[in-house]
Order: structure tokens, then sequence, then C-alpha cells
């Protein structure tokens, strides 16, 4: 396969040379790579070709085929004018196709074959090459061939087999090993120090690695003092004095069968205070005296001194009373903003009950008046039927009606009191409601009973069409809590049939 590749390679390299002098220019549309070959198809193209490029003999691009008559007669429908040039220009540019393929499928198979040559296991030698220390085993794939000499002095093929094997990684000599350890105490040495400069003066938490890089070695660690250095790298140094304690850290290293050990003595110091923290441990330090010494009485003394300087003390309490303050004014103030809000929307529920009450309202003045009541005592009828029947939830009509009645009381004209009623009511059928019987007033009552019938009859209809709106309202606003009911109805199926399809 080497010598397939090289020698497609080699052709198009000889394309190349050969066609350097061709003259042709790529299209906008022509791709980067195909563009290289352009000149080799080109050159190729004219070679295969007769004079000016057109075909001449039989088969390969000679050959005048129903396939090539069609593609021109396509070109010619694309491009009118210059078809002979368009064709010509088609068939280089899918030859540059070709001799790109075929420099990519060599390349590539070239690449890969020398690849896996490289990473071949198996010598002319019939030795197999083991991974390095750490990289792990290998497969290898093999085939073995039994032989047999021939009765004519050659060597024949008797059988054949594949095998598959695990090879094991390189493995080091006792020797080998022993000659690393110094190099990897070198490097321990510096690794385990962390952020302290030397190991003769730790104040930070030590660096302890499990393993050492580019070395075959396990490594765990042993302190000598747990309280001051753990196996984690972390220390406890808070207690410690000031010309700090040795303690001993053994490195183990492990490999194979066998351990070495390694010890590193490290000086364990103090940690280094700021001012602010020294002072506090002096304070505290000379707090806890004082609380000892009067452990058994009610209260003990602060220190007055601490050195040499005089000490002032005061308790700092936490005042939450301005977060408390600020918070009932933010509702104070949301209160006050929404005030309006509020105002408003009682007074569109006052308009909806007055809407919604009017047909009953204007039958039973009609019922009334039919009875032989004048406007003033089937006013008074109601208010007074209101009154005895009197519950929590105000009726906003009939308490206009006592209110308008207690107005004809107090001496205000009846067209005057019906007048402030259809007003304060602010609805259009009030308003015509008490036009119609401030004009009973004034020209009489002829015509008053039948106008509130037909009155009576138009507010039911009205009635009607407001309750179809209240209906539709209500949908929609139990729209949303039939999607959350929905969604749980679907959990409550899925989630059992999920269930029951993972136990299958």
């Amino acid at each position: 396969m080497e010598l397939i590749y090289g020698g497609i390679l080699a052709a198009l390299a000889a394309l190349l040379f050969l066609s350097r002098k061709e003259k042709i220019r790529a299209e906008p549309d022509t791709p980067a790579l195909s563009r290289y070959f352009l000149k080799p198809a080109q050159w190729l193209y004219q070679r295969l070709s007769g004079p000016g490029g057109e075909s001449a003999g039989k088969g390969g691009i000679r050959g005048r085929k129903p396939e090539h008559l069609k593609l021109r007669e396509e070109l010619r429908l694309l491009y009118p004018s210059g078809t002979g040039e368009r064709y010509r220009r088609y068939q280089v540019e899918k030859l540059s196709a070709m001799l790109l393929a075929c420099f990519a499928a060599a390349a590539l198979g070239g690449l890969i074959r020398l690849s896996g040559n490289m990473e071949r296991r198996l010598t002319q030698e019939d030795r197999l090459v083991r991974n390095s220390y750490g990289e792990g085993e290998a497969q290898v794939s093999l085939r073995v061939r039994g032989l047999e000499p021939g009765e004519d002095g050659t060597v024949r093929e008797k059988w054949e087999q594949e095998l598959t094997l695990t090879v094991p990684e390189r493995r080091y000599t006792q020797e080998e090993l022993e000659n690393m350890i110094p190099e990897v105490r070198d490097i321990l040495e510096q690794e385990i120090r962390g952020k302290n400069e030397t190991l003769d003066e730790v104040r930070f938490p030590l660096s302890l690695p499990s393993e050492a890089e580019g070395y075959p070695f396990q490594i765990s660690w042993r302190s000598g003092d747990q309280g001051l250095i753990r196996t984690d790298g972390t220390i406890r140094n808070e207690e410690v004095g000031q010309n700090g304690e040795i303690v001993e850290l053994t490195a183990i290293l492990s490999c194979y069968e066998d351990t070495w050990e390694e010890i590193f003595p490290v000086r364990i110091c103090p940690p280094l205070l700021s001012e602010e923290n020294k002072r506090e441990k002096l304070l505290l330090a000379q707090i806890a005296r004082e609380e000892e010494a009067a452990a058994y009485e009610e209260s003990f003394g602060l220190p007055k001194q601490a050195e040499g300087e005089s000490l002032s003390w005061t308790e700092e309490r936490s005042d939450e009373s301005g977060l408390i303050f600020f918070l009932v004014m933010a509702v104070g103030a949301a209160q006050y903003r929404f005030a309006d809000e509020d105002l408003r929307k009682r007074m569109e529920k006052r308009e909806r009950q007055l809407l919604l009450a009017y047909p009953e309202f204007v039958s039973k003045l009609t019922l009334l008046m039919g009875a032989g009541l004048p406007v003033r005592a089937a006013f008074a009828r109601m208010a007074s039927d209101y009154q005895k029947k009197k519950t929590k939830e105000r009726n906003y009509v009939y308490e206009e009606l006592q209110f308008t009645c207690r107005e004809m009381e107090s001496g205000v004209m009846e067209a005057e009191a019906y007048e402030h009623f259809g007003r304060r009511c602010r609805l259009p059928q009030y308003r015509k409601c008490a036009a119609l019987l401030v004009q009973n007033l004034k020209k009489g009552s002829a015509g008053l009973l039948a106008a509130l019938q037909e009155e009576a009859a138009h507010s039911f209809e009205e009635r009607k069409r407001n309750a179809r709106e209240e209906g539709e309202r209500a949908g929609t606003k139990l729209l949303l809590p039939m999607m959350m009911m929905l969604a749980v109805v679907m959990v409550l199926i899925l989630v059992p049939a999920c269930f029951s399809f993972a136990g299958m």
C-alpha cells in the first residue's frame, strides 16, 4: 500500500510540475483547495481532448455520448453564450475535483499507514515492545502462521490463526528504583513546602503529593505528631511557642512489593499575627484570667490596662430600630401609594353591583306603583324592607334609596331628591329612571307605569348580557387553575407509567 500511496502522490507532483505554465483563472465559487489542481486538470484535459478541446475518438473523454450531449444542452440553457467554453471549463473543474480527491485519499491513507507503522509493537526480530511505566498495558492483535518445509526445499504455510495479547507495561529493576530515590527526595523536598520558603520555618499548610510525576512510586505520609501536622498537610500552630517545634514527616514510597522511607524534619512555627491580632490574643488571655479568678461570683471585672496602656470598655449592642423604622415607613408609603388603587377597585365593585341590581330595582318599583303606591311611598317601602332584612354585605342601591328618603324627610323637594339619586348612582340606567320620575312629577303620571315596564323589560335583557359577560370573565379566571390541574393529572399519569416501563 505504501507504494500505491507514494505513486499517486508522485504522479500528482509531476502533473503540478508539468502544468506550471498553464493559465487559468479560478471562479469566485471554486473551492479553495480545488484551485491548486486547476492547472493540472487543464493540462490533462488538453492532452486527452482533440484540437481546441473538442472530443475526437471513441471512449473516455473523447467519446461523444448522449450524456455529454445532454450536458451541453443544459449548459446552453444556463449560459446562452459561450457554451463551448463553459463545457470545457466544466470538465476542467470536474478533473480538478477528482485530482483533489486522489491527493486527499493518498495523503490521508499514507499518514494513517505511517502512523500505524510507527505504533507497531512487533519488531522484525519477533519481539513485542512494552509501554513505559505508568502508560498501562497494551492490546496487540497478531497473526501467526505455521510453516513446514516442502519436498522441493521451499517453505509452505500449513495453518494460520489470529491472537490477541495483553502486553503488560515495563517493570523497573530493584537497582533502577533505588537509583531514583535521591531524585524523588529532592523533588518532594521542594514540593511539600507549599507556600513556605523552607521546611525550617513552616507557618502555612504543607502540600503532600501522592505521587511524583515521571516516577513509578506511590507515596503515603506519616506524621510524627498528628496534633501539629496531619497527613493531609494541614497544620495546627496556634499554641506553638516562638522557637517552634520540630516534627518528623515521613514519606513512604512504594513500588511493586518494595517500600522505602524518607524522613523530612519540619519546624512548625507560630503564625504571624498582625498588631490587631496580637492585641486581641493578649486581651482574651487577660479576660480569661479575670473570669477564672471570679468563677464563683455573679460578675467579673475587665482588665484596666494592657501593655502599659489604659483601657476603656463600652458594650456594642445591636440596634435594629432603624431597620424597623424604615420597614414600617416603607409599608406606610406603599399603603399610601396603593390606597387610590384600592379605592378605584371598590368604586368598580360598587358600579358593578349597581349595574347588576338595576333590573331588580326597576321591577320592584314597577310592581309597587302598579299596586297603587306613589313613587315616594314606593321608595319608602323598599328602603324599610331593606332596613329590616339588612345583612353585613352592603347593597348600594338600597343604601341610596334610604339616603333619598332621608333627604325628602328633611325637606328636600321630591324632584331634586330623585335627581340626586340618579347622580349618586352615576350609571346611565339610574339617570334615565330618575329622569322618568322627575318627568312624572312635572307632567303627571300618565304613561309612567308603561315606561317603567318597558324599562324593566329592557333591563332584564341587559342583565342577561351582563350574566354572559360574567360567565366569560369567570372562565378566563379559571383558565390558570385548570392548566395547573391538567399538569398535576399528567404527572399522576406519566410518573407511574415511566416507573412501570423502567421495571420491565
